[in-house]
């Protein structure tokens, strides 16, 4: 799920997708607002706003593209089609539990420590 694929979403949403928390995409967010590549607007529940890709975002993208791809292919030509694959869905599983423990420390309600460490 992209900006430019899907249209406008929610803070919420790109975090979920992207197993990335609250702080990181807030950060992320209004770095991309102010170099104009996205906007923000409200959203229908006033404790939200959704985001969409500008034309300046656009440009960006297609700009980068080529690069990303560049990149892609010289990574992909060092492996096997079978490590390529074997790659990805070891994204994918990472990506899942990550998600996985963001549900498991809501649903308990714990909090960051920020790197403190309990003594006991």
């Amino acid at each position: 799920m992209t900006l430019d694929a899907h249209g406008s979403v929610s803070q919420a949403v790109l975090g979920r997708r992207y197993a990335l928390d609250k702080t990181t995409m807030s950060r992320n967010l209004k770095l991309f607002e102010r170099k104009g590549w996205i906007t923000a607007s409200a959203a229908d529940d006033k404790r939200e706003r959704r985001f969409a890709i500008t034309a300046a975002g656009h440009a960006r993208l297609a700009a980068a593209r080529p690069e990303w791809k560049k990149a892609q292919d010289q990574l992909r030509a060092g492996m096997t089609a079978k490590q390529w694959s074997a790659m990805f869905e070891a994204f994918r599983i990472a990506a899942r539990a990550a998600q996985t423990a963001q549900r498991f420390k809501k649903a308990n309600g714990e909090r960051k420590n920020y790197g403190m460490r309990s003594s006991g």
